[in-house]
């Protein structure tokens, strides 16, 4: 039988070797707590609340360390906080969530201040916003906003220009709670 130009021996070949690679995939892609070494630094953000059972003592303790070893983006943007274009880099907050297995619908933020901000998981994208560590390259203190800041690229859609997204926008970022 032909299916769309592919005959059965030929899709059966193609099915099993998608289901292979899958599982080589799925092989290469770290558990939660491997996701998240153990921190040998200062921690500087938890992850706590709804997410994987693996999570010591229920919470993930992450260190610079930690945070730079995850997948990175970088961005240039202005922001309404600081002078001219800079570029942000971090790790996509939707990857993290992602890796310590969260299972809500919201994640609240907050600050070293005590500052909360609960962000709908449902708002998060790939890319944006980002959890980051580093201004123009450089680590930057909690004087300067730091050493943690939830920053989207907000030159590049103007949906990132509102007073929503800028109170998502938590500096001085302490702790992630699922919810």
């Amino acid at each position: 039988m032909i299916i769309g130009g592919v005959n059965d021996l030929t899709l059966s070949t193609l099915i099993r070797a998608g289901v292979a690679a899958a599982a080589l995939f799925a092989m290469a892609l770290p558990s939660h707590a491997e996701a998240f070494m153990q921190p040998k630094g200062e921690v500087i953000l938890t992850i706590d609340g709804s997410v994987s059972a693996e999570a010591p003592a229920g919470a993930y303790l992450l260190d610079i360390d930690a945070l730079m070893a995850l997948p990175t983006v970088a961005f240039k943007t202005t922001t309404i906080w600081t002078e001219g274009e800079l570029t942000f880099s971090g790790v996509p907050l939707k990857t993290l969530l992602d890796l310590a297995g969260a299972s809500g619908t919201i994640v609240e933020a907050e600050a070293l201040n005590g500052y909360m901000v609960e962000v709908p998981m449902a708002d998060l994208g790939d890319e944006a916003p980002i959890v980051a560590y580093h201004i123009d390259g450089a680590p930057f203190s909690r004087r300067d906003k730091g050493p943690l800041w939830i920053v989207y690229p907000y030159d590049s859609d103007e949906k990132y220009k509102s007073e929503v997204t800028y109170a998502y926008s938590i500096w001085q970022l302490q702790k992630l709670t699922v919810k």
